[in-house]
């Protein structure tokens, strides 16, 4: 024993441990022995729990199985089933089996009785009352039945029931004792449990207490020596013949404690060496902290600048740069506000910390502020104020120092003043010579965005510029490849917007694209290969075709681009000459219609008038040669007035004389006129009369000759042309129909252009200029009308037109239907001085019962009209030399005699505009028929009446 004592006293931790292993141990023991016993209590609860559920289990199926077979009996009593006898006797074996499961369990004298008197019951109802009342509910005798058979209470099943019921009934209250019984077993159980270990942790408690009075005065007394010896007293240190750590820590410090005494002297002397180079160390080390701080300064400045710098470099959007130079001036000069104005035209302005009512302000009264000050010394200009109420905010007398500093370019001119506000605080003149620096930057970033301004607006013009003109401009660098190309070249050229591809577009890839755009793209391809590769074509262009999105024709030239006498790349210019083509090509097919247009009628002419000069022939030979040469004549005046009539039409002179026009008289006449000499073609009319429209009845006229002379023209093998007139919807529709060659579909679009003739053989012997549809539209489009047409090759044309109908008035009678009622023939002065024309137009006139003054010269005239006296005035435009036509009708409209006397010109030049502002109306375009005139002179002389 006392070697196991001094076992554990060499170590404080086997102390800990034994006295931990001693507490766990007893509490072990006691927890161990509280729950045997509770086990214990736990299976004598158990046991007995399952006692008297097997007894009360039984009762019951003895109860069940007792009243079965008395119910199965009265059953087969009353219905004499050999089911219910079956189970009678398979319910009094079941009831046998429980009695004797019961009879193997420990029961009371009572559960005794009880099983007897049933055993008893059941043998003798079995043996001698079941046979019985077998036999008389076979006979059918239920009286002497219900007075064989026991009843009421005498019963012994009765009985069991009872029993059964009172059975459970015990069996409850023996459970609830049982339970009762446990609950205090087991809570006395708990409370042994709690005195155990309340006098297991007394225990431990005292020993723990012993043990920590054992080690802790120990070490007590040794922290109170250490702190002793640590103010420098003379220490006695006990406990070093211990043989556990508190003499190993005793005897350590105690041999410590010599050697810091030994060495104390030593350290001393070391301290004082260690004090005079601490101050050494300390004067380099603020030293050095002075050092760092302006460096951290200098990097913080540095940083800074080129931040700034940096957002000054990142944008050319004048907004943007504005604001990033006052946004980062206030931020890193450590400004309160500041704003900067441009001083040109524009007053932009960027703010920082100021409203814009202030900015505004600022800016109105730039010329009579400080700014003017630093503008004149072009050097930074500080002015210090008392600070404004919002600048003070709830401070009171405060200054504020405003620094004027102004932006100079490299001419010397102020291009923009800055204005820095610091609040409570002054500026030094480092600051002011640190932001002159910094407005130097800010210059060259100005005068960045100026160029670049300045470059965009030159290269947005230049880019205008080339997008404005009609050609389309590629250019290519000398490795072929296209770097720019404009709006033209890409509406000429899908493929450069197609995808939406980027340019540069590589040589390969372009002659790829122009194979599937140009027809006969080899020669194209050809050239530009050659010019690209620098060698020497026949020509400066060359001229190709487009085939889609429309057919082109275009022609292609280059130019080389020189940059200080070096060649740096081409400039192609593809130009659009599809309409000079069609020029050349119309020009052409002009020159060969008009040359046999006007060379059979004059054949003609020329040859029956030699005749007539040089040979001697009958009078009715004579008629006809003259018949057929006034009939070309004819023909030339028609197709003369042709070319006119579009030359005036297309230059936009072409007058009109605005009147309502009845069409359907209109029809009439053409078709009377076109009925002679076309027997074989057969006119319909299907005219409404009530077709009347606003118009120019001369040239509604031509529109109906043209139609309807196209009609007969374009049948030659006769047949029907079928003329409609009707009014739908406030419109005149006019169709004229025929049955002749047709109209091929691809023809149709251009069947309206001048000089257009269908090129095909069955047309070919049919005469024409190709203006006559062309001038029909013309007309109709200045008459707010249209024209349309259906046609099928080979089986004839119907061509409609259609214009706005004028409301029915009342009109005077038609003025060649008025009789002319006058006492003497009306006088007509007729000035022309063509002298055959002259005598011709007089002979007309006299042949219609005029009389007839006949002047060659304008000033006769002028002289002798007062005299005279004209109904009706003929004037011709061109006469003598010094004297017009105009001149003639200047000095009638002066005189109040003749200001309403009607004036017809006869006249070579069409004026028309020039006649209508002098009131004339009628107007005769030589060559015209002499019968025209004396229709003319009718009418007017109608409209007198």
């Amino acid at each position: 024993m006392a070697k196991w004592q001094h076992y554990l006293r060499k170590r404080i931790t086997r102390r800990f441990s034994s006295m931990l292993l001693l507490s766990l141990l007893l509490i072990l023991a006691g927890a161990i022995f509280m729950l045997w016993s509770t086990i214990q209590i736990l299976q004598k609860y158990e046991l007995k729990s399952n006692d008297i559920r097997t007894k009360q289990e039984l009762v019951v199926e003895i109860g069940d199985y007792s009243s079965e077979i008395i119910l199965r009996a009265r059953g087969y009593y009353v219905y004499l089933n050999q089911f219910e006898y079956k189970k009678l006797f398979e319910a009094k074996r079941e009831l046998e089996q429980y009695i004797a499961d019961f009879k193997k369990l420990e029961f009371t004298e009572e559960e005794d009785r009880l099983i007897a008197g049933i055993e008893s019951f059941f043998t003798d109802y079995f043996d001698n009352l079941l046979p019985g009342a077998i036999a008389l509910a076979e006979k059918g005798d239920y009286e002497g039945l219900r007075k064989f058979v026991p009843s009421g209470e005498a019963n012994p099943v009765n009985e069991l029931m009872q029993f059964s019921k009172e059975f459970e009934r015990n069996v409850q209250l023996i459970a609830s004792n049982a339970n009762d019984k446990l609950l205090r077993d087991l809570s006395f159980q708990g409370i042994l449990f709690i005195i155990y270990i309340c006098l297991v942790l007394l225990l431990s408690l005292y020993i723990s207490r012993r043990v920590a009075i054992d080690i802790g005065q120990p070490l007590g007394q040794l922290a109170q020596q250490a702190g002793r010896f640590g103010r420098g007293d003379i220490i006695h240190l006990e406990n070093l013949d211990r043989e556990d750590e508190i003499g190993d820590l005793a005897r350590s410090f105690n041999s410590m404690m010599v050697q810091i005494q030994a060495k104390e002297e030593e350290l001393l002397a070391q301290n004082e060496e260690l004090i005079a180079q601490q101050d050494e160390l300390q004067a380099q080390q603020e030293e050095l902290q002075q050092v760092v701080e302006t460096l951290e300064e200098n990097e913080v400045y540095l940083t800074n600048r080129n931040a700034f710098i940096q957002a000054l470099a990142n944008t050319l959007d004048k907004k943007e740069l504005l604001d990033s130079i006052i946004q980062n001036l206030v931020r890193f000069s450590d400004y309160d506000k500041g704003i900067l104005v441009l001083l040109d035209a524009t007053r932009d302005y960027a703010a920082s910390g100021v409203s814009v009512a202030a900015a505004a302000r600022f800016i109105e009264s730039l010329e009579d502020s400080m700014a003017v000050r630093a503008i004149e010394m072009l050097a930074p200009y500080k002015h210090v104020r008392d600070a404004s109420e919002g600048e003070q905010a709830c401070h009171e007398n405060m200054q504020a120092t405003d620094l004027y500093v102004p932006i100079i370019n490299g001419q010397k001119t102020v291009t923009a003043i800055l204005l820095l506000t610091r609040i409570g605080r002054t500026i030094t003149r480092h600051e002011e010579s640190d932001m002159l620096n910094l407005a130097r930057q800010v210059s060259l970033a100005l005068d960045k965005l100026v160029m670049y301004e300045e470059t965009e607006r030159q290269r947005q013009l230049t880019r205008d510029m080339l997008n404005t003109i009609q050609e389309g401009i590629q250019f290519m660098n000398m490795q072929g490849e296209t770097l720019e190309v404009n709006d033209k070249m890409m509406d000429l050229f899908q493929f450069f917007r197609k995808g939406g591809r980027r340019l540069p577009l590589s040589l390969e890839k372009l002659l790829q694209e122009l194979e599937g755009s140009v027809i006969g793209a080899g020669v194209l391809t050809s050239f530009i290969n050659r010019i690209v590769a620098g060698e020497p074509t026949v020509s400066q262009s060359i001229q190709y075709e487009i085939k889609h999105p429309v057919q082109r024709f275009m022609q292609l030239y280059y130019e080389p681009l020189y940059r200080d006498g070096v060649q740096f790349g081409l400039l192609l210019v593809h130009r659009d000459i599809t309409r000079e083509y069609e020029v050349d090509r119309m020009k052409s097919e002009f020159v060969s219609t008009v040359s046999h247009e006007l060379r059979t009628p004059l054949a003609s002419v020329l040859g029956f008038a030699e005749l007539l000069l040089h040979r001697e022939l009958k009078p009715e030979r004579q008629r006809k040669y003259m018949y057929t040469i006034h009939q070309e004549a004819r023909r030339l005046t028609t197709l003369i007035n042709d070319f006119l009539d579009l030359q005036r039409m297309e230059s936009g002179k072409q007058t009109y004389v605005v009147e309502p026009v009845e069409l359907t008289p209109l029809i009439r006449e053409v078709v009377e006129i076109q009925q002679l000499g076309h027997d074989s073609h057969n006119f319909v009319l299907n005219l409404d009369e009530s077709c009347t429209v606003l118009g120019d009845q001369d040239k509604l006229r031509q529109v109906m000759t043209n139609l309807i002379s196209n009609a007969v023209k374009y049948s030659p093998s006769g047949g029907e042309v079928r003329i409609a007139c009707r009014s739908i919807r406030g419109k005149a529709i006019v169709d004229v129909q025929d049955e002749g060659l047709g109209i091929p579909k691809d023809a149709l679009p251009q069947l309206f252009t001048k000089f257009y003739r269908v090129d095909n053989s069955d047309r070919r012997e049919i005469g024409g200029t190709g203006l006559g549809l062309a001038i029909v539209k013309e007309i109709l489009h200045q008459h707010k009308g249209e024209i349309s047409v259906v046609s099928e090759q080979g089986k004839g044309s119907t061509f409609t037109i259609s214009l706005p109908l004028q409301e029915r008035e009342e009109h005077p009678a038609d003025p060649e239907a008025v009789e002319l009622i006058r006492e003497s023939a009306p006088t007509v002065m007729l000035v022309e001085n063509d002298h055959n024309l002259s005598h011709m137009l007089r002979d007309e006139l006299l042949a219609s019962g005029y009389r007839v003054e006949l002047f060659t010269e304008g000033r006769l005239a002028i002289e002798q009209i007062e005299q005279i006296k004209p109904d009706v005035v003929v004037l011709d435009l061109m006469l003598e030399s010094g004297m017009n036509g105009w001149t003639v009708i200047e000095h009638m409209k002066k005189n109040d005699l003749f200001i309403n006397t009607p004036i017809i010109i006869s006249s070579a030049f069409e004026e028309k505009d020039k006649a209508v502002q002098w009131g004339i109306r009628d107007f005769l375009v030589k060559p015209y028929l002499p019968g025209m005139l004396s229709a003319s002179v009718q009418r007017a002389l109608s409209k007198i009446k």
